[in-house]
């Protein structure tokens, strides 16, 4: 019986992932805080789920700037990369102390060759990752700072009126976007300055607002 979880959204990839493999062959693996997955240049040996927490996936450049390429957050997978490659090509450094479920990639080919149907569907929840991963990459091509985060923002907005919950640092959301900490929060004072977000305890509210 393939394994559950309710974090995990019903149509996502890692739902895609994990209907793959029976329970028996999916583990979980409590990770602390800044505390290493794997690194660049490992034997690619697993596909990860993330079930709780927060971790990122970094490479560092050659003047030893850290990049950060995606950041899994509770119901992500990652790592998908490894079932076509031998080794990682970053690294992977939980952000806050979580639970990961551990899908060997062996066990993972070996059922997806039995199964073409099953092939099909992950194509096609990888295809969905790809166009997600294209929106990101027209994210860092913003110029402005303050358009970048302004555009981060209503991507991950909900409701009415449109707010995004605060559940990460700016530091962390900066990284994402290719941002300082600083050109982060002089863009966030800016748009508040221009009336076109918000701020609020646990959230951030999207205008455009009237002056007061």
């Amino acid at each position: 019986m393939a394994l559950k979880i309710s974090a995990v959204e019903p149509h996502s990839l890692a739902t895609r992932l994990l209907s793959v493999l029976p329970r028996g062959l999916v583990t979980r693996r409590q990770v602390k805080r800044n505390a290493t997955l794997f690194r660049e240049g490992d034997v690619a040996a697993a596909v990860f789920v993330v079930e709780l927490g927060r971790v990122h996936l970094a490479r560092v450049l050659a003047d030893g700037t850290p990049l950060i390429l995606h950041v899994a957050e509770t119901g992500d997978s990652f790592a998908e990369a490894s079932l076509s490659t031998d080794h990682y090509h970053c690294d992977a450094i939980a952000e806050t102390d979580a639970v990961v479920l551990v899908l060997p990639k062996a066990d993972l080919l070996s059922a997806l060759a039995a199964d073409p149907a099953e092939c099909l569907a992950l194509a096609l929840a990888l295809a969905d990752q790809v166009r997600d991963l294209r929106t990101k990459l027209e994210l860092r091509n913003i110029r402005s700072a303050a358009a970048r985060v302004l555009a981060w923002l209503r991507l991950h907005a909900s409701g009415s009126p449109p707010s995004v919950p605060t559940q990460r640092s700016w530091t962390q959301v900066a990284e994402e976007l290719g941002l300082t900490r600083e050109a982060m929060y002089r863009a966030l004072a800016e748009l508040e300055r221009q009336k076109w977000i918000n701020r609020e305890r646990g959230f951030v509210k999207l205008g455009p607002f009237e002056e007061t």
